[in-house]
């Protein structure tokens, strides 16, 4: 799951400095699925704590990738209520 965060970030970040211009371009240039890179982005949306209980390994056993990649809540509070 770290890995998970990590491009995210990073995927964020080349659409942010301009370096690819859609998360279509990132998936070709990846070799990857569109659906995958959006999913690895929307973990840039997750509240603080949660990506730090991600890097911590801290999360519930029950938690999945899908759980928190596929379309996230916006608000911080609901997105702790689906991973509590």
């Amino acid at each position: 799951m770290q890995l998970a965060v990590a491009r995210g970030h990073r995927w964020q970040s080349m659409l942010e400095s301009g370096e690819a211009k859609s998360l279509r371009e990132i998936a070709t240039k990846e070799g990857i699925d569109n659906s995958y890179v959006s999913r690895m982005v929307n973990l840039t949306t997750l509240a603080p704590d949660i990506v730090a209980a991600i890097l911590d390994d801290a999360l519930p056993d029950h938690i999945t990738l899908f759980d928190l990649a596929v379309d996230p809540p916006a608000l911080w509070d609901e997105q702790w209520q689906r991973v509590l």
